[in-house]
């Protein structure tokens, strides 16, 4: 039980990511390579590499919340008895719940209310850009959910990646 790995849930995510940030990278160079060797630019480039990157940060970070490999300062943490270390892992983990739901409810409202522009150059509503924000939360959410009731049971002890025993 000790050297098995918990299954990766978020590889859909992971994936997601290196598609999205391969198809940046790649209108950013079709971007360049138009711009200076033909002067023709790409009128909806920019906006689309812009909104690629608020989606590829929103859907890394609920897999990063899966990992627990937020940044943290964890001095403190570290010092602490192991039965509190516990109490804090799920106050840190309570906390951050209720800030991604506050995120995700807010971001419903301004999504609906951007929903009445379109963007500038690409023929979608302005909403898709905060809707990321809404998307991201709920997947943090269920991350955050899914490390406490799934990898935590199954690796109780220190993480030999990372270092130390991690805070969420």
């Amino acid at each position: 039980m000790k050297d098995q790995k918990p299954m990766d849930l978020v590889r859909p995510l992971r994936i997601a990511v290196g598609v999205l940030l391969t198809i940046v990278v790649g209108v950013t160079l079709l971007q360049i390579f138009l711009r200076y060797f033909f002067n023709a630019p790409l009128v909806w480039s920019e906006e689309l590499a812009k909104l690629l990157i608020v989606w590829i940060a929103f859907i890394g970070a609920a897999a990063v919340c899966w990992d627990g490999r937020h940044l943290n300062v964890d001095v403190f943490y570290l010092m602490l008895p192991k039965r509190l270390r516990t109490i804090v892992r799920y106050i840190n983990a309570t906390l951050s719940i209720g800030f991604l739901a506050i995120l995700g409810w807010t971001s419903v409202k301004l999504v609906i209310l951007e929903n009445m522009q379109d963007l500038s150059a690409l023929p979608l509503p302005a909403g898709v850009v905060r809707l990321a924000a809404t998307v991201g939360a709920a997947l943090m959410i269920a991350a955050i959910i899914g490390r406490i009731v799934y990898v935590r049971p199954m690796h109780r002890q220190t993480d030999p990646a990372y270092g130390h025993e991690d805070p969420m």
